[in-house]
């Protein structure tokens, strides 16, 4: 796995200009992976940096002035408009909707909502969240925990009693500090088709999607492997 992770690494350095601009990250490829922290560029992206139509600019602190924004070394940036593209802590969206004293179980003491299946709480009655733990491809996972969560809701299966759940989603957290270090993002990246098998199981699903063996072992999975009844995923 580490090998691979180089590979990929040293490759998107050569394809990248990323050491030209500073963008060379401190940590490895398989961190960033693991985190969910990765983004597909658009075609054209280091073509508009290299005619200095986008810039870059690494800074600890800024602050506005009349004109646009300044910087810590005392540069100065004009702007019409600056777009704070933060994001959002969805946990304290979920804590504002839940009561006492559920509102107190989303958040552990790693940030990390503890979520049997990557869907409901061992310790929250009568509620799931389908599509809050990140994975490779989101649609995919959401649909098959939607596929799962129906079935329970059908009774066709019983969940585990709720000390496995919080043992199973604590070694889940534990397998995930091991690989990043960004650790807090919920995202199963290196682990959605161990992910996936498992849901497959619980279901009643044979968690081995291929033909044979040799298709098992090498070639990659997809939402077409998991059809049902002649529909997919």
């Amino acid at each position: 796995r580490r090998i691979i992770s180089k590979v990929i690494e040293s490759y998107l350095l050569w394809k990248l200009p990323l050491k030209k601009y500073g963008l060379e990250p401190n940590h490895p490829f398989l961190e960033d992976y693991a985190s969910c922290q990765m983004a597909i560029l658009p075609e054209t992206f280091f073509q508009e940096v290299n005619q200095g139509r986008i810039l870059f600019k690494k800074t600890s602190k800024w602050w506005f002035w009349n004109g646009g924004v300044e910087f810590d070394d005392k540069t100065k940036l004009e702007a019409d408009v600056v777009v704070l593209a933060t994001g959002f802590e969805g946990k304290k969206k979920l804590e504002s909707i839940l009561p006492e004293p559920f509102s107190n179980l989303i958040e552990d003491s790693t940030s990390i909502i503890p979520l049997y299946r990557g869907t409901i709480h061992p310790l929250i009655p009568n509620m799931a969240f389908v599509g809050y733990v990140e994975s490779v491809s989101n649609l995919h996972s959401s649909e098959i925990r939607c596929k799962w969560l129906a079935r329970l809701l059908d009774d066709q299966f019983k969940l585990p009693t709720v000390e496995k759940m919080l043992d199973q989603t604590t070694k889940e957290e534990e397998i995930v500090k091991r690989t990043t270090r960004f650790y807090k993002r919920h995202c199963i990246s290196t682990y959605s088709i161990n992910h996936t098998d498992e849901i497959c199981e619980e279901m009643g699903w044979d968690s081995w999607r291929k033909k044979n063996w040799l298709l098992e072992a090498f070639s990659p999975y997809s939402n077409q492997d998991y059809r049902e009844k002649g529909f997919l995923i």
